[in-house]
């Protein structure tokens, strides 16, 4: 059984964790300006903390396990990405799916790190919609079209977190919930096939990495 990754996400969040330059344009007021704000931080200390060139890989990715776990929601994403099926698993399965969920994502997202040198994330103004946040930006690179990013943040429990990033219009938990649900229908509708899944995903992962 597989998971199927992404790789246009896998590719676009390679690129928003290592852009170069971060150029913010327009500003809006209270909570769209911290949420503003709190990207333009990101972009600091993903570029300030990620490419140092005197860190092993394990540091590299300790660092990037800290950032995401500071930075996005992850608990509150993967409850959301698992649907209907959070409310079906045992307490004893939401944890194991839990905690598999976040290390899939750390060793997904680890596989991209590389030094996107001509990358520049320029942000274009941010709204909100009721408890959300949407920062708008665009990722300019020398060599391609630019890519259209929407960061969705919320402010809970006194700080912003991340908790989608639409990319050309296509949104990442969404995405991520369509393929988790496929591989439960696929396992006659259990959450135990797709904690096996993910585990399987994070072994190969990590040895490809290695």
């Amino acid at each position: 059984m597989k998971i199927i990754r992404s790789a246009l996400f896998a590719a676009v969040f390679g690129l928003c964790l290592f852009f170069g330059t971060l150029t913010p344009e327009a500003r809006a007021d209270g909570f769209s300006d911290g949420a503003q704000k709190f990207i333009a931080s990101l972009a600091d200390k993903a570029e300030g903390s990620l490419l140092s060139k005197n860190i092993t890989l394990d540091e590299r990715t300790e660092r990037f396990r800290n950032l995401m776990l500071e930075s996005f929601d992850l608990k509150g994403v993967g409850k959301w990405v698992l649907g209907r099926y959070w409310r079906r698993a045992s307490s004893a399965e939401r944890a194991n799916y839990l905690k598999l969920f976040e290390e899939f994502i750390i060793a997904t997202y680890t596989k991209r790190f590389k030094a996107y040198t001509d990358a520049k994330l320029q942000i274009n103004g941010t709204t909100s919609r009721k408890n959300s946040a949407f920062v708008n930006s665009q990722i300019n690179r020398d060599s391609a079209k630019p890519i259209r990013i929407v960061w969705r943040v919320n402010f809970s429990d006194g700080r912003y977190q991340i908790i989608d990033i639409v990319v050309e219009g296509v949104s990442w938990i969404q995405t991520q919930r369509s393929e988790f649900v496929s591989v439960i229908r696929n396992s006659s509708g259990k959450v135990s096939g797709l904690i096996d899944a993910l585990d399987k995903k994070i072994t190969n992962l990590k040895a490809s990495t290695s």
